[in-house]
């Protein structure tokens, strides 16, 4: 198989979307997949992107069903390393169509123990994008390792380093996270933060102040994911604040993976930012009118009017 365009370095999950019972029994849960690196491929491959997963996965039950997932989804799985030494880790999500509720059994994971000498260098070297988050760095140490030698391979190769910001207090403290966010924004072409991380990493609400300062780093494209109200995209042209389609909100999970994932397919399709972003939205939109970060995510005939 030829090198995907878009590659994804983060841990995939199994995911289990709670579902209110009857007011005298139990609540109920359905099962998914997920995980904030392959949300953004499921929805850059909805678009019509080639794309592949780069982990590790436990020799379980999940494990195997992930595989199957992704193959179905058409995302590469050639680099996607199944592991005796840790399971494959699960997400619960608590639904709410305005905040994100995770509860993760992670610990110990398949993906957590994944080391830099896992990396396919040349794989990353060939194609035109790597996307990571700031979940993969917070795991464990290794994983963070790994992100930064697969980063450091991208940019010296020409390949497109985005960056998700995806901060997640219940996986590292807020000072380590500033600091190695902070330490990886150098390495990064694209940025992604979303509001509310970049509030309570930098004390300030102020879209233009957010974006100076992810600018200052040397990316090419910072867009800052604002929910509802769309986003805002920085080139080195114009700032440029695209609004988000109204639609009857049920679940946030996986929103702004959504985006990410559709964005990159659409800004290496026509290198065009604003257009690109602009199409994004709108797969984010309709993303959160189902369960889960990645049953609603659209394809791209799906998409709706602009």
């Amino acid at each position: 198989m030829t090198t995907p365009d878009i590659l994804a370095l983060g841990e995939p999950l199994i995911e289990m979307v709670r579902r209110e019972g009857p007011a005298d029994g139990p609540a109920t849960y359905t099962s998914g997949v997920g995980g904030d690196a392959l949300n953004a491929l499921v929805a850059a491959a909805r678009q019509g992107a080639k794309t592949g997963l780069v982990s590790a996965l436990g020799d379980d039950p999940f494990g195997h069903h992930v595989r199957r997932f992704c193959e179905s989804e058409g995302i590469d799985t050639s680099a996607l390393v199944t592991t005796s030494v840790g399971p494959t880790g699960v997400s619960f999500i608590h639904p709410d169509p305005g905040a994100r509720h995770f509860t993760y059994a992670r610990r110990g994971s398949a993906a957590s123990q994944y080391r830099p000498s896992d990396v396919p260098l040349q794989t990353i070297a060939q194609a035109r994008a790597l996307h990571v988050t700031g979940v993969s760095q917070a795991i464990s140490p290794s994983m963070r390792d790994a992100v930064q030698a697969a980063a450091e391979t991208a940019r010296a190769n020409g390949t497109l380093v985005s960056y998700d910001l995806n901060l997640r207090l219940k996986l590292w403290p807020l000072e380590m996270a500033r600091a190695c966010i902070q330490a990886f924004l150098p390495l990064a072409d694209i940025v992604l933060p979303s509001d509310d991380e970049a509030e309570r990493l930098l004390g300030t609400d102020d879209p233009g102040t957010i974006l100076d300062h992810f600018a200052r780093h040397g990316a090419q494209v910072i867009v800052l994911k604002r929910g509802p109200k769309g986003v805002i995209v920085r080139t080195a042209e114009t700032d440029r604040a695209i609004p988000a389609p109204k639609v009857d909100a049920i679940d946030s999970s996986g929103a702004g993976d959504s985006f990410a994932g559709a964005f990159l397919a659409h800004f290496l399709e026509t290198g065009d930012a604003l257009q690109a972003a602009s199409l994004a939205v709108r797969v984010a939109a309709l993303t959160v009118t189902g369960h889960g970060a990645t049953a609603a995510i659209p394809r791209r005939e799906d998409l709706l009017p602009a």
